[in-house]
């Protein structure tokens, strides 16, 4: 190997990061659009009984697919070893748990019917759980694809799913299928990628026969599934306190609190999040690069998202009027601390994914389980003061929660939380800059001025705010990033045709 091959290896790893990054974005955001178009037309062709309909019948059917695959998904990514025989046998493994999953689907319908008093769910509850199929059959070749770094195709499939999704829901809700609309489109999109992803990655399947040897991918896919349920138990658990103890009004204003303080902040993350498997599995047994990784990633992410979460805070009292109302004031309080616990959880993104992505998924495990004990308490203790303390619980609670996995992670990285802190402070540090011209601005702006206009003023005095201070604060971090992007598009202009 020549003395240039690990730069030569890191210019490529950058390059698939940052095309990765940009081809998720695109992608996912068209699909957004969209999705938006479709709904919005089946919406006014539909009725909300129909999709109250749809959503007694996906209630089980949404929380068994955050476990259905056992979470092999994830396995087979990290473990690069597992291959040819083993990886057949644990396709046959995960489809045959689909399988199983639809006919318990199939068998519990009528009885999930009877206890909605709705008869047309117990149809729904079957059609539905073919989806347990559709998400078996797509493991292996999802898997492939982010360990061969193929997040070009990755996000061509995840659009061509909306697409097919949408368009199967816009025909079906002209044709006047009325509730059945709402369940042909969501299984055209998902056998449509199906289909699409075993083209592209076509995959052997065996009998799952001889597991004792599987018995390290099976004992952490075991593992997994306990870190995503408890995730849904704790991540979920704020909303059910909200709803027993506070009633279905306060649920309402929280649940508008919880959209305006995450949409946005979650769109950023959720691209960086479909690119860093395959990135952190290729260098997690170089710590050098894995910690190089984690400090580029995390300085962008925070540059992001700090100024949405931050600057949604500070015209929270302007914004909920405009978009929603006056009635809606009560959104304002819990809107503002959650906004601050949005940008705290932007920071950590990637915490989780360094014990995940490096094989550590006991610890994993257990720093869920941990976040599952403490979360749901601390709701049920801040319940005594609104939803301000549902709030405050979060901003609390959950960095409490969360401190042993940024203990682990750091060791593993073997850096400190000073370095981790020096690479979220550009953000920081300029979105309090902005934070202060927005109270500024409003302060100086004549009374009796139309909300909308203050709104619009307060958020450009923000943009502008905090563009400047981090040209003049963090010239040479900014410029860091910009070279970086520079070098990997000029790389990809002058890389040779495949």
């Amino acid at each position: 190997m020549s003395d240039d091959a690990p730069g030569v290896e890191r210019a490529n790893l950058d390059q698939q990061l940052i095309s990765g990054i940009a081809w998720t974005a695109v992608w996912r955001w068209t699909g957004q659009i969209v999705s938006w178009g479709g709904t919005a037309y089946a919406a006014r062709i539909l009725t909300p009984g129909d999709y109250g309909l749809v959503g007694m019948a996906m209630l089980g059917i949404g929380l068994v697919r955050t476990v259905e695959n056992f979470g092999m998904d994830a396995v087979l990514v990290q473990d690069r070893s597992i291959v040819g025989q083993d990886q057949a046998r644990l396709a046959g493994f995960v489809i045959l748990i689909g399988f199983l999953l639809f006919g318990t689907f199939a068998a519990l319908s009528t009885p999930i019917a009877v206890f909605f008093r709705e008869s047309q769910v117990a149809a729904l509850v079957v059609a539905l759980g073919l989806l347990c199929v559709s998400d078996a059959l797509q493991v292996v070749p999802r898997a492939t694809l982010q360990k061969e770094l193929q997040y070009k195709r990755l996000a061509w499939a995840q659009f061509i799913q909306v697409l097919a999704t949408q368009a199967t829901l816009v025909a079906a809700a002209w044709l006047g299928l009325g509730v059945w609309s709402l369940v042909v489109n969501t299984l055209a999109g998902a056998f449509t990628v199906t289909l699409l992803l075993i083209y592209w990655r076509p995959y052997a399947i065996h009998w799952p026969r001889e597991l004792s040897r599987l018995s390290k991918p099976l004992l952490q896919g075991w593992r997994i599934l306990v870190s995503r349920f408890a995730w849904y138990a704790y991540s979920s658990a704020d909303q059910t306190v909200v709803g027993r103890v506070l009633g279905s009004e306060s649920l309402g204003i929280y649940s508008f609190s919880v959209t305006f303080s995450t949409t946005i902040s979650e769109e950023i993350t959720s691209v960086v999040s479909r690119v860093i498997p395959g990135v952190f599995t290729t260098v997690q047994h170089r710590i050098e690069e894995l910690r190089r990784y984690f400090l580029l990633l995390t300085e962008l992410v925070s540059l992001a998202a700090f100024p949405i979460s931050f600057g949604t805070a500070a015209v929270a009292d302007l914004m909920v009027p405009v978009v929603l109302g006056p009635q809606w004031d009560a959104v304002i309080a819990p809107l503002r601390l959650l906004c601050v616990y949005t940008a705290f959880l932007a920071s950590q993104l990637l915490v989780g994914p360094i014990l995940l992505w490096t094989g550590r998924f006991r610890a994993n495990m257990w720093c869920s389980i941990l976040a599952m004990v403490i979360m749901p308490i601390s709701f049920y203790a801040g319940s005594s003061w609104g939803l301000i303390g549902i709030a405050w619980a979060w901003v609390i609670a959950m960095p409490i929660a969360n401190l042993p996995s940024f203990i682990i992670a750091f060791r593993v990285i073997d850096i400190d939380a000073w370095k981790w802190l020096s690479v979220c402070a550009p953000g920081l540090v300029s979105s309090a800059v902005m934070v202060c011209s927005i109270a500024l601005v409003r302060y100086l702006l004549p009374a009796g001025l139309p909300m909308l206009v203050t709104l619009l003023a307060s958020i450009g005095a923000g943009v502008l705010a905090y563009v400047i201070a981090l040209w003049l604060l963090f010239d040479k971090r900014v410029r860091r990033q910009i070279d970086l992007i520079r070098a990997v598009r000029a790389a990809s202009a002058t890389a040779p045709m495949a």
